[in-house]
């Protein structure tokens, strides 16, 4: 990077070049982030391990374990009151695909509202609760 610097400085500054170049490194280096989260995400999704850190596994109620990978994931988001679109965002998925996964895991926790949804991830400890 700093031969580059160097050679792009004859048009300009060093720190002019700099400056130009941050914003692209940042969001570089913010995609890498992101796919080794991915990376990650999808190892513990084919060895079906939900992303509950396992002290924290063992106080969960009993019908969490009915939760797909993906469910689980979506759950915390719902109670921090995510919308659709935000959850379809931050996963890279559609916002039908996250209603789909809302629905099956309101069946699947037997919720009827958006409510009950926040009030489960507060009790199961996957929400903190703001006054």
């Amino acid at each position: 990077i700093s031969e580059a610097l160097d050679r792009f400085a004859g048009r300009g500054s060093r720190q002019d070049v700099r400056r130009a170049l941050m914003p692209l490194l940042e969001t570089t280096q913010q995609q890498v982030d992101r796919l080794e989260r991915l990376a990650e995400e999808m190892e513990r999704a084919r060895k079906g391990v939900a992303q509950v850190p396992s002290p924290m596994r063992d106080s969960l109620p009993p019908n969490y374990s009915r939760l797909t990978v993906r469910e689980a994931q979506i759950l915390p988001m719902i109670g921090k009151g995510f919308a659709s679109k935000q959850i379809a965002a931050e996963l890279e998925i559609s916002i039908k695909t996250v209603e789909k996964h809302r629905q099956h895991l309101m069946e699947k926790l037997g919720l009827h509202d958006i409510a009950g949804v926040t009030r489960y991830a507060i009790s199961a400890g996957l929400v903190a609760a703001t006054a």
